[in-house]
């Protein structure tokens, strides 16, 4: 038996996920995309799966969430050390993931294939519409890039359309999708939900716009007095950002019992407690990559969702079946977006069919099935 756990574990397909960035990767990435891909695919497929780059720990997600899937940790990742580690381990690695389009990807992608051609190379260009029209994509060096890229993606099929159009490479379309890690897997049911509109994000941040979200809410809140509004997430991204709330509360100070900051909330099960609970979702960001993960957190709780006109909103609230669309940056429309929601007779069948199109559409198992298709040719 030994014998053929060691000669089974000799055979096992090899998968690295590098860092792109020289800081490495986060606790929080590991139970994202960039961390939910390489576990499921060790978890369901076989892989023998490492994260790799610089310390950024401490990693309690690791050994909870995603154990049996490697990391391992190089000091002073840069260029010099993410191309020493390729030439160091190219031949053993069958395939690499590399996320969005940094220096640090440039180097190792065409250095991997020149050391190991027959292996493959995975691209999630985590790609929004404010800056992928202003790549130059005809430049030797990205031109050297692409090509040494086996699969390349975008977490959006508006995104995905236009690069096709545009780009000489063939652009995937791999979502952002969903893992349940808890035992409890019932569906969500809405006689439990509260009259909670919910938002779990990096808050006060320009990209996250919480400024619009809490300007929205103000205005809506005397039309509906029996509902709350919980911010889950840090809010010490932007230290403007504090001075920013003393000054709206000094506004609205009736609104301090009914707009909670909650946190951030790092234990799974208490954070899918937060989305179970709640009715409805907003997104209030100004740009993505695609449907962001709490997107698909929110579908899998059954939250209808109330969003901004992000480059996959329509793939968020499925044709207006699970949800609403404002302009980005617009108060009053998120405002209308959020009243409408909440005063809606329809409210628990948006509800159950916010929980159906994410499992249709965002199950990370499924998604990573189709990957290692892609990949291997296998099921």
């Amino acid at each position: 038996r030994t014998e053929e756990k060691r000669e089974n574990s000799e055979n096992q397909k090899r998968l690295v996920a590098l860092s792109p960035l020289e800081s490495g990767w986060h606790n929080y990435d590991l139970l994202k995309d960039c961390g939910v891909i390489p576990y499921l695919l060790y978890k369901n497929h076989g892989w023998k799966s490492k994260m790799v780059g610089a310390f950024c720990g401490p990693y309690p997600n690791h050994e909870r969430y995603v154990k049996g899937m490697e990391m391992e940790f190089i000091e002073n990742w840069s260029i010099e050390e993410n191309c020493k580690y390729i030439q160091n381990n190219a031949k053993e690695i069958d395939c690499l993931l590399l996320r969005g389009m940094y220096p640090l990807n440039f180097y190792a992608a065409p250095l991997y294939k020149s050391l190991n051609p027959n292996g493959k190379i995975v691209l999630g260009l985590d790609a929004n519409s404010h800056w992928v029209d202003r790549i130059k994509w005809n430049e030797e060096h990205f031109v050297r890039f692409m090509d040494s890229c086996d699969i390349i993606s975008t977490s959006c099929i508006d995104t995905q359309r236009h690069l096709n159009k545009k780009w000489p490479w063939k652009i995937e379309n791999i979502v952002n999708g969903y893992y349940n890690f808890l035992e409890d897997k019932r569906e969500p049911d809405f006689k439990e939900k509260r009259n909670v509109i919910l938002t779990v994000s990096r808050l006060g941040t320009e990209q996250k716009a919480t400024n619009i979200l809490m300007e929205a809410f103000a205005k809506i809140a005397g039309m509906i007095p029996d509902w709350q509004l919980r911010l889950v997430g840090k809010d010490d991204w932007k230290p403007e950002f504090g001075a920013y709330k003393e000054e709206f509360f000094r506004k609205f100070p009736d609104l301090q019992e009914r707009i909670i900051f909650a946190g951030e909330i790092l234990d799974r099960e208490r954070l899918y407690e937060e989305y179970r609970q709640a009715k409805v979702f907003a997104l209030s960001s100004t740009f993505e990559g695609g449907a962001p993960n709490v997107i698909a957190e929110a579908l899998n709780a059954g939250c209808v969702i109330a969003t901004t006109k992000i480059d996959a909103y329509e793939e968020i609230i499925d044709g207006g079946k699970c949800g609403m669309a404002s302009a980005i940056n617009d108060v009053d429309g998120l405002a209308g977006s959020l009243l409408t929601l909440c005063q809606s007779e329809d409210l628990d069948t948006l509800s159950r069919n916010a929980f159906l199109h994410g499992r249709r559409h965002f199950c990370m198992e499924s998604i990573v099935a189709r990957l290692n298709f892609m990949i291997s040719g296998k099921e």
